[in-house]
């Protein structure tokens, strides 16, 4: 069946050079700051995991190890986001490639979810007593996903304007 008035889709859509120089700039001014934030959440959430008092557990260094594996997926969501600048140029924008960015930015985003709810609960459900410690590193399991989450959007607001 054909629809008339419907071809494909193009794959490159034609911006203005400042306007793609700008998207390129704005790509790599929210893509660099997320792999330094990711890098150092990522490593004081192994620190501070491996120093609570629920780190002698089996479950919970499991916990630890997939805390990280959740720190792994924010680096991956600012290295997509500073990568995504190849999506940009001259006076072309590559429209698939900008989707494909978005998409896996989604999906790295719901894996840090679910990385962080395993390992707050490998966390929550241990039988010692909640400390300190353990609300920091709550909260850094909640950075990440917040890293994520700013990745994504960041991606939707820089290169969702070339939907086509």
């Amino acid at each position: 069946m054909i629809i008339i008035g419907r071809g494909e889709q193009p794959q490159w859509v034609w911006v203005s050079a400042a306007h793609a120089e700008s998207v390129r700039a704005r790509l790599a001014r929210a893509g660099l700051p997320l792999i330094g934030a990711a890098l150092g959440v990522g490593v004081a959430l192994v620190v501070v995991g491996l120093a609570l008092p629920t780190a002698d557990s089996p479950i919970n260094v499991i916990g630890v190890m997939i805390a990280g594996i959740g720190a792994f997926w924010a680096l991956l969501s600012g290295l997509s986001l500073a990568t995504a600048r190849s999506c940009a140029q001259g006076e072309f924008v590559d429209v698939n490639g900008a989707r494909l960015v978005r998409r896996l930015l989604a999906v790295w985003w719901g894996g840090a979810i679910f990385c962080g709810m395993l390992a707050g609960f490998a966390e929550v459900m241990s039988p010692l007593p909640f400390t300190a410690g353990s609300a920091v590193y709550l909260a850094l399991l909640a950075a990440v996903v917040v890293l994520c989450g700013i990745a994504f959007f960041a991606a939707g607001n820089i290169l969702g304007r070339f939907r086509v």
